[in-house]
Order: structure tokens, then sequence, then C-alpha cells
């Protein structure tokens, strides 16, 4: 998955619009470690 696609990923989990660009300074590794933490912190809302 691109760092682009992950980007995404967050914009929507966050329901958010803001310039998340700024995560492209990110390694690859480092992205899907905040990918897969903000994903399991909304899981444990829903």
């Amino acid at each position: 998955m691109t760092k682009e696609k992950m980007i995404e990923i967050l914009k929507r989990v966050l329901n958010t619009d803001a310039d998340l660009n700024f995560l492209l300074k990110l390694e690859k590794t480092e992205l899907e470690t905040l990918v897969a933490c903000v994903r399991d912190r909304v899981e444990q809302f829903s």
C-alpha cells in the first residue's frame, strides 16, 4: 500500500479534509504503525 493511500485511509477514519501530507515525511513502516494505532483506537469506541 502506498503512503498516499494510507493517508487517505487516515483522512476517512478521522473524518477530516485537513492537509495531512506532512505525514509523507514518515517512513512507510512508521505510517503503517500510525494507521494501525488509529484504527485500533477507533474500533475500541465502536
